[in-house]
């Protein structure tokens, strides 16, 4: 009798330790719309759990179809949608971490081949946050990995681009281990980069700190990843560093709604320093 009781009370609290709880993930109602061939653009303004509103989008990339960049500047920021009409893309997200007051990136990051820094151990210290990195080979093809040392990607003859970044969300189909940092576990505006089994890419804002998208903890992030499928992925700069640009689209292309102003509209830009583009 014992034994029967066991069970059925390990059955109860079964669905609380499974991987990637849906919270209704799967029942978002998303409009999709054909940007170019290889890139679909697919957003929802919807309520999680009845009563958790979220804004997001997803551009979901054919990578041997459309090409991914890393852009920098490291001298001053510049909003997402400047940068990227800038450079002839066709669509971009904000990347990585950055200096608000002074421009240039906060953690190690290398474009087109060049390292930014010589001493690139004393200029981008290891922390706890950046367990995860986005690296770039010369075709294009974009990957997600564990964070290394500085000197492994000034020696990787395949890392055309390389940036750390984080928390690590995902990694060769399991969980990465959070740390319970304030930018674990509050609610957020996001910015994320995922990759499927099959190697499509989702690049991913998720809107947040107004009443109509709250944001996510990056625990319900990591969940609302696994829904789509990805089984690598890490997060990028978000708050109000968040953004979503699309060519030819109303608001200067900026498709998100950025919470710089704390308004929810399209108007509240930040300027950063470096960007994921799409050509």
């Amino acid at each position: 009798m014992l034994n029967k009781y066991f069970w059925l009370l390990l059955l109860s609290f079964l669905p609380l330790v499974l991987p990637g709880q849906t919270d209704g993930f799967d029942k978002v109602k998303w409009r999709s719309e054909k940007i170019a061939p290889g890139l679909v653009w697919r957003s929802a303004h919807t309520s999680f759990n009845d009563t958790i509103p979220q804004n997001i989008n997803i551009l979901v990339l054919n990578n041997r179809k459309r090409n991914i960049s890393l852009l920098y500047d490291p001298k001053k920021n510049i909003p997402t949608s400047e940068m990227a009409s800038g450079a002839g893309s066709i669509a971009a997200v904000n990347a990585g971490f950055f200096n608000i007051k002074d421009g240039g990136s906060q953690t190690y990051i290398k474009i087109s081949g060049r390292i930014i820094d010589s001493d690139t151990a004393s200029k981008w210290p290891r922390v706890e946050n950046m367990s995860g990195s986005v690296i770039i080979d010369p075709a294009g093809r974009i990957s997600v990995m564990k964070a290394m040392r500085n000197g492994w990607y000034d020696s990787c003859s395949a890392c055309r681009d390389a940036l750390i970044t984080g928390p690590l969300l995902l990694y060769q189909g399991k969980r990465a281990r959070l740390p319970e940092t304030s930018i674990v576990l509050n609610r957020h505006p996001r910015t994320c980069i995922g990759i499927t089994k099959k190697g499509t890419v989702i690049l991913l804002t998720l809107d947040g700190r107004t009443d109509q998208s709250v944001g996510m903890t990056l625990v319900k992030l990591t969940d609302l990843m696994i829904s789509l499928k990805c089984t690598d992925a890490v997060n990028l700069d978000g708050g109000g560093s968040t953004t979503m640009w699309i060519r030819g689209k109303p608001f200067n292309g900026v498709v998100n709604m950025p919470c710089d102003n704390k308004k929810f509209d399209h108007d509240g830009e930040r300027g950063v320093a470096d960007i994921l583009l799409i050509k």
